[in-house]
């Protein structure tokens, strides 16, 4: 081939190669200015096109936003396919989804005007409209549907105003209430032939019409019927921006090892989970964009002094104990060094975090302190390692959690940890049922590890309230102070950040004085994802389900448009 051309070359005469060469540089250099001028006149958007595949632990079995928190992939599938009032942004703010803007809340704190943004569509074509806001909080409402999101709804009103707005009313001001508008609403035209007695059994609970970006498009069954993999189609007509990627592939895996197995199979592309065992980290790749993601989750130890008050209601023992927990040594060894130290009951970055607390005397790790701190109350060591007072009784108390992998082995380590400075321990590992049904509700533990989540509010009244301390409240330490419970009914009824920020701050004070639970540990979230799926933001999520509040703006591929 290049000796013909360069037969054909010597054929021109010395004037003629100069004008060819002369062509082919104009030629190339237009070529160059018309690809500078496309370019600075348009610019690279995401496409609607490919698809992305992700492993989840667990099976799908109502993908229903009102029956989904109870099972960690409904709660993914139904945050994708349905849509609420509002939603959470990457950083945890409250913006408007269906929605045409936030709620105009009345003075008195207690109303809630909301109107919704024009023509939305359900995936099957019907509208979308105010009755359907009304029957789905009727529904959460209704005990005979067995929502757990009810308690949240209790007390209060939600009426029509027209057929794009709605205004609720709860009976006492709260500045908590908003965030429950994040719930994703139900079609009435399909849901209210339903009975309630049929309603955890539908057949739309697998196979949902929503309003959200995607719907489902493929179900993948084994021979025994569960759920293999499940393909959730982009919709075209979704009222935002997006979606861009064409089709999502859940597939659903019995155990994080699975998972992880099936990850490094290439059968799945992305996955996330809590670490807590190196085995099961995933060691970040040149193709991997490994996310960190805190929750809005914390393990604590309860402390129920009243079960064994001779101990556990003497500040020093109670300080003892808090003082002996190397809360370090349990990140690296439980969470792979996956998480950070937590020190009291509001959370950094939330609304009232107390700068101040995390060096308070509770929270410095000294366990020669903490072996004087039992001596001074009277508890000595004897022969066998362990403490005595002066009556004979053994310096002994029981520790309960449940059998969540990250929870045993803490437990293991608090065990060593409180029987190094001469404090028996008991250890009580039961099923999650078991210990809920068991411990929890009866109050029936000295010592509880537990993990926690606090929600998208600072709002630490359900946790430590004392109106809270019997079943169903949250108020797992028995903790009761006049001073306290008065700030946070305050500071729940006050839309005013600053003051409501200053009320928790003075809770904390007392809190930390009182020494009613010990903190360990926050959990992060590590979200696995390939390099080629792009627009995610991400900063924070208080349930790993919210990493998939914005997924209709991911994307994977791109496309040249004019400005």
């Amino acid at each position: 081939m290049l000796s013909r051309l360069k037969i054909l070359w010597d054929k021109f005469t010395g004037v003629e190669k100069w004008l060819l060469l002369i062509f082919c540089f104009v030629l190339v250099a237009s070529s160059i200015a018309y690809s500078l001028e496309r370019r600075s006149n348009s610019e690279m958007v995401p496409r609607y096109s490919g698809n992305y595949t992700e492993g989840l632990v667990g099976a799908p079995q109502h993908i229903n936003p009102l029956l989904a928190p109870t099972n960690k992939v409904d709660a993914d599938l139904s945050r994708i396919v349905y849509s609420g009032l509002l939603k959470f942004d990457a950083d945890l703010n409250l913006v408007p989804d269906l929605a045409s803007a936030m709620p105009e809340i009345n003075p008195n704190g207690r109303e809630y005007i909301l109107k919704l943004k024009p023509n939305l569509k359900w995936h099957d074509g019907t509208g979308l409209t105010a009755d359907d806001v009304l029957f789905t909080y009727q529904v959460i409402q209704n005990p005979e549907y067995g929502s757990p999101l009810r308690r949240s709804w209790n007390r209060v009103e939600i009426a029509k105003v027209d057929d794009l707005t709605v205004k609720i009313t709860t009976r006492e001001s709260s500045a908590t209430f908003v965030s429950n508008l994040t719930v994703g609403i139900l079609p009435k035209h399909l849901w209210e032939n339903v009975p309630p007695a049929s309603f955890a059994l539908s057949q739309y609970n697998l196979e949902p019409i929503g309003s959200g970006p995607y719907s489902v498009s493929e179900i993948q069954r084994g021979r025994d019927g569960t759920i293999r993999s499940l393909k959730l189609r982009g919709v075209t007509s979704y009222y935002g921006e997006g979606p861009f990627i064409k089709d999502l592939i859940f597939k659903f895996y019995k155990t994080t090892d699975e998972l992880i197995n099936a990850y490094h199979a290439r059968e799945v592309a992305g996955l996330g989970y809590v670490p807590y065992d190196q085995s099961l980290f995933i060691q970040p790749k040149n193709s991997l964009q490994q996310i960190y993601l805190p929750l809005a989750e914390y393990q604590a130890i309860f402390i129920n002094r009243v079960k064994n008050p001779a101990p556990l209601e003497d500040t020093k023992v109670r300080l003892a104990l808090a003082k002996s927990v190397d809360k370090k040594k349990i990140i690296d060894s439980v969470y792979v060094g996956q998480g950070s130290e937590t020190y009291g009951p509001i959370l950094p970055g939330y609304l009232g975090y107390h700068e101040e607390i995390p060096g308070a005397d509770m929270n410095i790790y000294d366990p020669a302190r903490a072996e004087a701190l039992l001596e001074e109350a009277g508890w000595v060591k004897d022969d066998s390692g362990f403490r005595k007072d002066k009556l004979g009784r053994t310096l002994s108390l029981s520790l309960a959690t449940n059998d969540f992998p990250p929870n045993v082995l803490a437990a293991q380590n608090l065990k060593e940890m409180w029987e190094a400075i001469g404090v028996q321990i008991n250890l009580s590992i039961e099923t999650v049922a078991g210990l809920d049904e068991n411990f929890i509700k009866p109050r029936n533990y000295e010592l509880l590890l537990y993990i926690e989540n606090v929600g998208t509010d600072p709002d630490p009244y359900p946790f430590w309230h004392s109106s809270q301390l019997r079943d169903p409240g949250l108020n797992l330490s028995t903790f009761s102070n006049r001073t306290a419970d008065r700030l946070l009914v305050e500071a729940r009824a006050n839309i005013a950040p600053a003051d409501r920020a200053a009320r928790y701050r003075q809770f904390q004070e007392i809190f930390v004085g009182d020494i009613p639970a010990i903190f360990l540990n926050r959990s992060v979230y590590v979200y696995n994802l390939p390099k080629n799926v792009q627009g995610v933001k991400l900063n924070t999520v208080y349930v790993p389900s919210e990493r998939f509040a914005d997924i209709a703006k991911w994307y994977v591929e791109t496309k040249r448009i004019k400005k």
